[in-house]
């Protein structure tokens, strides 16, 4: 009984050692090589121009020293052979001083389901930040 449970504790141990290799092994948007991170830097410019404001507004979002310092977004994200955003994975959220709920998750994520990206990034899987925080 105690041998089973020990086998059992091990496995469960070597799957959580697994997910966090593979966690670790994601670039963040800051570590890739100059083209993709030039071509990730005016792809997030853009939706910082065009989408973050719009976002902040719909959610009636003010950010201030007092009581919202941060809005955004931290995300694994997978772009496909074609360029389209195959998938996103939620590593870190933070709307004032929470998390955010899954509509405001799928606003953040809904402009790039829709974009074409640079071919820079086709097959690419990296951690990026959206949005931003005060400095105070």
């Amino acid at each position: 009984m105690k041998s089973s449970y020990l086998l059992l504790t091990l496995i469960l141990a070597s799957f959580v050692i697994k997910a966090q290799i593979a966690q670790d092994s994601i670039p963040k948007h800051y570590e890739l090589n100059r083209p993709q991170y030039n071509a990730w830097n005016l792809v997030y410019q853009e939706w910082m121009t065009k989408e973050y404001g719009k976002i902040l507004k719909e959610n009636n979002l003010k950010m201030n020293c007092s009581s919202c310092v941060s809005v955004y977004m931290n995300a694994v994200i997978t772009i496909d052979s074609l360029g389209k955003l195959k998938n996103y994975q939620v590593v870190k959220s933070k709307k004032c001083k929470e998390t955010f709920s899954k509509k405001l998750e799928e606003r953040f994520m809904q402009w790039f389901f829709l974009f074409k990206f640079p071919i820079e990034l086709y097959n690419s899987k990296f951690e990026a930040k959206l949005g931003t925080g005060l400095k105070c």
